[in-house]
């Protein structure tokens, strides 16, 4: 097992329990630390979940439905290789891909966990329906 890089994975929408452990497996082989969001978390910003320093928990975040579908998000990424190399060691594995992925920005940070969701299956959608997303 490899030493803790600083990165970090949020996973949040896994369902079946040994595609969530051989997930997990890949991460912490790599020391990637990997955070479970729960669907009461869906209303704290995505900062705050990834542990990113001056961000604070909202107290009393808006409870929103259960998303549905699996989510990850990387943090503390240096290097784009490590990215390659974490989805290429999941497909290796023969895990199915994972759709809705990111990387923390400085802007999608302060976003509830829950419209970054939203965002990354609308631009997902329009990806399959051949359209260039539009960021608002």
């Amino acid at each position: 097992m490899h030493r803790p890089t600083g990165e970090t994975v949020l996973m949040y929408g896994f369902t079946d329990p040994q595609r969530t452990r051989e997930l997990q497996y890949v991460m912490v082989q790599m020391g990637i630390r990997v955070k479970t969001v729960h669907d009461d978390q869906l209303g704290q910003t995505v900062g705050y979940l990834a542990g990113v320093k001056d961000m604070e928990e909202n107290p009393n975040p808006e409870q929103f439905p259960p998303f549905g579908k699996e989510v990850i998000v990387m943090h503390n990424f240096t290097i784009s290789k490590r990215i390659d190399l974490m989805l290429t060691n999941i497909k290796n594995r023969g895990l199915e891909g994972i759709p809705l992925k990111c990387v923390l920005t400085g802007t999608n940070k302060k976003w509830t966990f829950y419209e970054l969701a939203q965002e990354l299956e609308k631009e997902h959608n329009a990806i399959l329906n051949g359209e260039i997303p539009k960021h608002e």
